[in-house]
């Protein structure tokens, strides 16, 4: 946590940072940072965040679209195709004529480029967390999920990839991987993390080695990592360490249980946090460097203990930033490096005896050993496997509704074994489900959000449909009366719809805050006849008065500790119970005292973190971070005790309740119903 604390500190910092900056000089020191190179604009592609070279074919994304280039002749790109619709687009990587996209929160696409003039849509991956890094060895992608981790995707059937596991980290933003090694670059821990994948079913950290910068995007040759780095130092002096980790480290990987320091090199010290990524890639004589507003930077590494700096290239200023435009990603041809500028364009960036293709490294991917036919029984819950990532449930009489991800929304009978009733499949993943009365309304990525009439034998009619412009719907509430739906949107939006027409649902309140959403964080219950309430992990809950002609930010319960974004809330009759620092709290609708000052309430020993939910005596606080599931008594408020605590495989969000007994969306190990009587299985 106190990582995450830090991690949000700087992110308040870096915004007024940022805010203060003057536009730097118009290109680095030559003497020290080599020559300047030039670079012209390829005509007709977009702002773009990551590259890639296959033979005579260069590949771009950005702002959701997937461009085809013809290289044949390298300093002169020709456009032949492009694909829109792919959400907020953050990596590439390509293998066996198929594009591999990773789109934060929306999640992984694969895409068939076997004809570069018109690249085909394959699938869609609903990745457990926001999709950042990306790497593909054999069947298997290796999905870097920040916070969460990397998980492992089998791919080899790339029409219908599927969860395979997931490898816990501190902050994974980058991943590669080579003869069942995959290498990690962790972000805030400033690491570079080594994990054993051979049994891709079991993937576990074997090795790490310190990083002076933030851990990003690297690459391989040989018996040597080249991990790039920024943002902050490791100086023990922050006024020594501010912006100073920009860099590169290169580390001798042989023994992968222990890496071994072999030489850095470091770029000027730069600190944006609102395009803050960094990669490598090494072909030849050179590692050519993605720095963000730095630019790029040529390394020469002939002698591999004493790197050189011998060139650089800055884009031109972005309007939006007011700074040279970030450099998102890099890729190499014959004598030329492709720049992906994340605000302006595509830039070919001529090097001669600079640039070279890279040559990808010899790899012997893992095998994947198949399931067995019929799962294990366990002793603590039923589960129904659905076939998709169940992310949401809400329970209705002995029905339970789940948003199950890529396998639709699904009715499920509840009772001594859950069984199922209907299947809708709905225009895109079906993440959030919330249901009001003989009404469902479900998020459904970039379908937007969908209202359904419930007809008596629990299929669904349509009513209505609203999409957010740009952004998909990630979670939808609507509580009584349900005139207004709340919406989380994209990375960090949230939105009030109107609602009292279903067949024209219509936007009336947009807000946005400092720091990403993680987990379903909005509640689903009107607070005193007026607020709603979205829990923001950086500034904490938001009360939106909707009592008026216009839905109106009331504000925001203040704290003098920060909010982390492993917290959450829900509501316990007319109050707000959140969760933090290990606790929970009760707020008073729209509380406007310092929440530092109020009383909190735990069992001692036990850190409380997680997304709650209650029936008014049990609470279950479900952490999709540590995948784990507390149920605690509450019959007194003041005097919690743990009756049971679940360890799960899979990642839970908040809990319903029947007849007693918890129900977890776990995501993809299924829904879980306790059994009666509950079997306790305590954390370990």
């Amino acid at each position: 946590m106190n990582r995450i604390h830090a991690a949000l500190c700087l992110l308040v910092g870096s915004l007024i940072s940022l805010a203060a900056a003057e536009p730097p000089p118009p290109g680095h020191d030559e003497s020290v940072f080599g020559k300047r190179l030039a670079y012209h604009k390829i005509e007709g592609v977009g702002p773009c965040i990551a590259a890639e070279v296959v033979g005579n074919r260069l590949y771009a994304i950005g702002q959701g679209n997937l461009y085809a280039l013809d290289i044949a002749t390298p300093q002169q790109p020709k456009r032949l195709g492009t694909l829109s619709g792919l959400g907020t687009t953050r990596q590439l990587t390509i293998k066996d004529k198929i594009a591999y996209v990773t789109a934060r929160q929306d999640g992984l696409w694969l895409v068939d480029i076997s004809d570069p003039a018109k690249p085909t849509l394959l699938s869609h991956y609903d990745t457990v967390e926001m999709a950042t890094g990306i790497w593909v060895s054999g069947g298997l992608a290796y999905i870097a999920t920040r916070c969460y981790g990397v998980e492992v995707v089998d791919v080899s059937d790339p029409r219908h990839p599927r969860h395979v596991s997931m490898l816990k980290t501190g902050e994974a933003q980058s991943c590669w991987t080579r003869d069942g090694l995959l290498y990690i670059g962790d972000w805030v821990p400033k690491k570079l993390l080594i994990a054993d994948v051979k049994n891709p079913r079991q993937p576990v950290l074997v090795g790490e080695a310190p990083l002076d910068g933030y851990g990003d995007g690297g690459c391989l040759r040989g018996n040597y990592c080249f991990a790039a780095t920024g943002h902050h130092s490791r100086a023990p002096d922050k006024a020594a360490a501010e912006g100073k980790g920009h860099g590169l480290d290169i580390y001798d990987v042989s023994n992968p249980v222990q890496p071994v320091f072999v030489s850095r090199v470091k770029f000027p010290a730069l600190y944006s946090i609102f395009n803050d990524m960094w990669g490598a890639r090494v072909a030849g004589d050179h590692c050519v460097v993605a720095d963000t507003h730095n630019g790029l930077f040529v390394v020469n590494i002939r002698d591999i203990a004493k790197p050189v700096i011998v060139a650089h290239a800055l884009l031109p200023v972005a309007p939006k930033w007011k700074l040279p435009d970030s450099v998102g990603g890099v890729a190499l041809a014959d004598g030329v490096i492709y720049a992906a500028g994340i605000g302006t364009g595509l830039y070919v960036i001529p090097a001669p005896g600079l640039a070279q293709p890279v040559r990808p490294e010899p790899d012997h991917p893992p095998t994947l050993t198949a399931l067995p036919d019929t799962p294990a029984e366990d002793p603590a819950f039923d589960i129904y496997r659905p076939g998709g990532q169940v992310g949401a449930v809400t329970v209705q009489g002995d029905v339970a509704w789940a948003a199950c991800g890529a396998a639709g929304v699904q009715a499920v009978r509840l009772g001594e074994r859950m069984e199922p009733l209907a299947l809708h499949r709905g225009a895109h993943d079906v993440s959030y489900v919330s249901c009001l009365s003989n009404r469902l309304f479900t998020a459904e990525g970039s379908g937007g959000m969908a209202i359904y009439d419930i007809g008596a034998d629990l299929r669904l009619t349509e009513r209505g449909r609203l999409q957010v412009p740009g952004q998909g719907v990630k979670q939808v509430v609507v509580p009584a009366p349900g005139r207004f739906a709340l919406l989380h949107c994209g990375g960090a939006s949230v939105y009030i719809a109107d609602v009292q027409n279903p067949t024209q649902p219509q936007l009336v309140f947009k807000d946005s805050q400092v720091g990403l959403f993680y987990g379903d964080q909005l509640v689903n219950q009107l607070f005193a006849g007026r607020y709603l309430v979205a829990y923001w992990h950086r500034s904490g809950p938001a009360w939106y008065d909707i009592s008026g002609a216009q839905p109106v930010m009331a504000g925001n319960t203040p704290d003098t500790s920060l909010f982390g974004w492993t917290d959450g809330a829900c509501p316990l009759s007319d109050k707000l119970l959140i969760t933090k620092r290990g606790k929970y709290f009760l707020l008073e609708p729209n509380e406007r005292r310092n929440a530092s000052d109020l009383p909190g309430y735990g069992v001692k020993g036990l850190h409380l973190a997680g997304r709650p939910s209650t029936d008014g005596k049990t609470l279950a606080i479900a952490s999709r971070h540590n995948r784990t599931v507390l149920v605690l008594d509450i019959a007194e408020t003041t005097h919690p005790k743990l009756k049971r605590a679940y360890n799960l495989s899979g990642h839970p969000g908040a809990c319903d309740f029947w007849n007693g007994r918890v129900l977890i969306p776990a995501g993809y190990q299924g829904l879980l119903l306790e059994r009666r009587p509950p079997a306790p299985r305590m954390v370990p």
